[in-house]
């Protein structure tokens, strides 16, 4: 009778470990990007719609600014709940309107701080805010302040715009080379810094391509290389996505060699790649669906980049 009771035991005790190990091989298996949806409004309606898309591998990006927390919450939780993850937007090479006082104030709490003026560049008319120069010290204390802020809300990682501030860099005139590849090695060290903070955060670049591959030209006729974040070879710190934002809306040489080297990222699996086309562009939506597909890249469409707080992208399947 004891030999059966110890039987029985063994096999509830058996049973327990495989569902323990179950539970857990399903919490730790590694995440997978395979779709993509990007919303910066705050519309319940279109916040349901984009909750009810998501699904196991999706990266979902949203604007904090525009959302109260009970929105954040449950856009979270939904994205827990199927496997997707929630990033959070951030402009790390452009200062907006909504951040201006606060990085002012930020400024004036701090000793020896540059003038707000000497770290701009330029005004981005189109969307009312200022190319900053990523290597001041300043700019970035800021930038970590916030994506502290951004951290306790849960989300899953971040989502860095404004990277195509260091075509700037590149072709500022007044700067001489070296200086120029100060602030364009600043902006590579920033991403990389930024993943470093929290390496389990996914991290989205969005532009940048002269970023990407193993070095960065810097200069005019004449000018030097520099190491690049090289994202077809593997590195602790390099972002786990890059969206190409206006994909197959250009041609030419240049644009065409980024195409090969992001094929080639996409087949090393170290760096996802993305794809996000608009209608008012002159890319084709059928065209840019189908070499998004052939690439293997992740795509995701909508009308225009102004319009992105007013509307949710479309996927492959979407109409």
């Amino acid at each position: 009778m004891l030999r059966y009771f110890n039987l029985f035991i063994y096999i509830i005790f058996g049973l327990f470990l495989i569902q323990d190990t179950q539970l857990h091989s399903a919490e730790d298996v590694a995440f997978v990007p395979s779709d993509f949806q990007l919303y910066y409004g705050g519309d319940n309606t279109k916040l349901d719609k984009l909750q009810n898309r998501m699904r196991r591998g999706q990266v979902v990006v949203i604007e904090l600014r525009g959302l109260d927390q009970k929105q954040v919450s449950l856009l979270v939780k939904k994205a827990h709940q199927t496997g997707a993850k929630i990033i959070a937007y951030i402009s790390i090479g452009e200062l907006g309107q909504l951040e201006k006082d606060n990085f002012e104030a930020f400024l004036k709490q701090r000793n020896n701080a540059p003038a707000l003026a000497k770290m701009v560049l330029s005004k981005n008319e189109t969307f009312q805010s200022w190319h900053i120069d990523v290597s001041e010290k300043a700019w970035q204390d800021f930038l970590f302040q916030r994506i502290n802020l951004i951290y306790k809300q849960n989300v899953d990682g971040l989502f860095l715009d404004t990277i195509d501030s260091i075509d700037l860099y590149i072709n500022e005139q007044k700067w001489p080379v070296p200086r120029r590849a100060k602030s364009v090695s600043a902006m590579i060290n920033l991403i990389r810094k930024i993943k470093a903070h929290s390496p389990d955060k996914f991290i989205m670049q969005n532009r940048g391509l002269n970023l990407i591959g193993k070095s960065v030209f810097v200069g005019d006729a004449t000018g030097i290389f520099i190491p690049g974040l090289n994202l077809a070879k593997a590195h602790p710190h390099n972002p786990d996505g890059l969206l190409w934002e206006t994909a197959y809306a250009h041609t030419g040489a240049w644009i065409e060699g980024k195409e090969r080297e992001m094929i080639q990222i996409q087949k090393n699996g170290f760096t996802s790649v993305f794809t996000l086309g608009y209608s008012d562009t002159k890319a084709n939506r059928k065209q840019f669906f189908e070499k998004s597909r052939d690439a293997g890249f992740i795509p995701a469409w909508a009308s225009s980049s102004k319009k992105l707080h007013n509307e949710l992208t479309q996927g492959i399947t979407a109409k």
